[in-house]
């Protein structure tokens, strides 16, 4: 059998991964159509039937797994796998609609867009043997599962633990600011003074000052002569 699915479009946005698929013209619409397909399916993943279908005619899916749209089974296998890698977080239903004839969207939470679009693609390669006929090798479901989680780690790079045990890695504790002294600015050096230049040895001598000539001694007056007595 050709390929049942053809991918026409997958987008990722923030919080859902959104999937356009169309159906081959040779593929079957409804479930229905091939019954021994869909018993492989739900005898190879038996926790299908246990999933819990909101909109739906019944609660769970196992109760419309045999007469529902291939795109709505395509959606439950993807979540299924999501559920069994433990590391999909909330991830437990998707969404199908059709947009088109033959033509559906998919829409499933997307904790890791590699995640979830490893899903859906394995999800449609065991609908593609269960409709092909089945028969060996049989889809090995933990196989895939392991699949998913290395593929999620190799990329990662990354040991992913199951989400219920995974302890919030404590905050790194901020780092001491480094403060930088200035180192001083060195002092300018000092220009040696120069040293008072030595006279010369064949230089003159300076004269002596003379010293002035000793003053004469002034003459001491001489006595006035005694008055001469008068005459009668």
């Amino acid at each position: 059998m050709a390929q049942l699915f053809d991918f026409k479009k997958v987008s990722v946005g923030p919080r859902a991964l959104v999937a356009t698929v169309e159906l081959a013209p040779s593929a079957p619409l409804m479930t229905s159509e091939t019954p021994e397909a869909t018993d492989l399916v739900l005898d190879l993943m038996p926790a299908l039937s246990d999933h819990v279908c909101l909109g739906d005619s019944a609660p769970t899916f196992g109760e419309v797994a045999q007469d529902t749209e291939l795109a709505h089974l395509l959606e439950h296998v993807t979540v299924e796998l999501l559920a069994q890698t433990d590391i999909a977080g909330d991830v437990t239903c998707g969404q199908t609609a059709e947009v088109a004839e033959r033509i559906y969207e998919i829409t499933l939470g997307c904790p890791d867009d590699v995640l979830v679009a490893g899903a859906l693609s394995s999800a449609a390669w065991i609908l593609q043997w269960a409709y092909s006929g089945g028969g060996d090798p049989r889809p090995d479901v933990d196989a895939i599962v392991g699949g998913l989680v290395g593929l999620v780690e190799s990329v990662s790079d990354r040991v992913v633990e199951p989400a219920d045990d995974v302890e919030p890695e404590p905050e790194p504790e901020p780092e001491p600011e480094l403060q930088v002294v200035p180192e001083p600015e060195p002092e300018p050096a000092q220009e040696p003074e120069e040293a008072p230049a030595e006279p010369a040895d064949d230089a003159e001598p300076e004269p002596e000052p003379e010293s002035a000539p000793d003053a004469e001694p002034e003459p001491e007056p001489e006595p006035d002569p005694d008055p001469e007595p008068a005459t009668p």
